[in-house]
């Protein structure tokens, strides 16, 4: 399970890395990935189920948000995502 977790912390850190300018900016990204990341990780430890739902999720939609080089939607996943689990 750490290893899983550890793989995502390194997948989100990737996926933040590589954008600049826009309306939401590359810090306030890697701001809400960090705060999602704490998030997931005590959500992995108190219900894997839902965990496995999230990474899912990342797996389907956040490479499509990249590709389009939307901050702003990216803003809006990790702070939706980030709702959902508290």
């Amino acid at each position: 399970m750490f290893k899983k977790v550890a793989a995502f912390a390194l997948l989100l850190t990737l996926c933040t890395s590589s954008y600049a300018f826009a309306a939401c900016s590359q810090e306030e990204v890697v701001a809400k990935a960090q705060e999602f990341q704490q998030v997931i990780m005590q959500a992995a430890q108190k219900d894997p189920q839902k965990y496995q739902e999230v990474v899912t999720a990342m797996q389907k939609d956040l490479p499509a948000l990249q590709q389009a080089n939307n901050m702003d939607a990216i803003c809006t996943f990790y702070d939706e995502w980030t709702e959902k689990l508290k």
